[in-house]
């Protein structure tokens, strides 16, 4: 069966910025073993800023309409249990500064973008979990909620956004560039926020 035309295009046009936020100084620490219990603390502070205010915005779409579950798909709370589990109270969490710059959401399509980067991401964390059982020991249960996610069911997650993707592109190439271009915007945002120093989020 042929692929959506609106999938194969957003993984192609935004491979580029897929793979470059993949090769951040995190990932790439956590994927050949040396990243710091410290790093990973920082790395989780850092997608808990992005997640945040994306989250508020985001929570505002009719997702219902394009067969998403809004709040099953929240990520906040597993970050915050992660943080907990490392050693943060929930003072230092409330403080911790979130992203200011962030990809345009004035629209379901570009709401759509902004899914399939953040959604999409639940696929690298089945290795990004794996990892952080190997280096620390953690697990779902005490610091590695958030790259565990949807555990078992993270295929059939990643399914039914892209059936919403699909749904939402209504097979309209005016539509499609919007999700196109919202997700690249987003991988930017992303990687502009990781790449922050860190004296700036300590």
């Amino acid at each position: 069966m042929e692929r959506p035309r609106i999938l194969a295009e957003l993984k192609s046009q935004t491979r580029p910025q897929h793979d470059s936020v993949e090769q951040n100084r995190f990932g790439k620490a956590m994927m050949d073993g040396t990243l710091s219990q410290e790093d990973y603390r920082l790395f989780l502070q850092k997608f808990y800023g992005f997640h945040v205010p994306l989250e508020q915005v985001l929570s505002g779409f009719p997702w219902d309409s394009v067969g998403i579950n809004f709040d099953e798909r929240r990520k906040v709370a597993l970050l915050s249990h992660d943080l907990k589990a490392l050693g943060l109270s929930d003072a230092d969490i409330v403080a911790l500064p979130l992203a200011e710059t962030l990809p345009a959401m004035n629209t379901l399509e570009e709401a759509m973008g902004v899914m399939y980067v953040m959604e999409g991401s639940t696929l690298g964390g089945q290795i990004q979990s794996r990892q952080v059982q190997k280096m620390f020991g953690f697990d779902a249960e005490n610091g590695a909620a958030y790259f565990s996610s949807y555990g078992a069911n993270v295929g059939a997650m990643w399914k039914a956004c892209c059936e919403a993707i699909v749904k939402v592109a209504d097979d309209n190439l005016a539509k499609e560039d919007v999700i196109i271009a919202s997700a690249q915007r987003t991988f930017a945002a992303l990687e502009e926020w990781l790449a922050l120093e860190v004296e700036e989020l300590v």
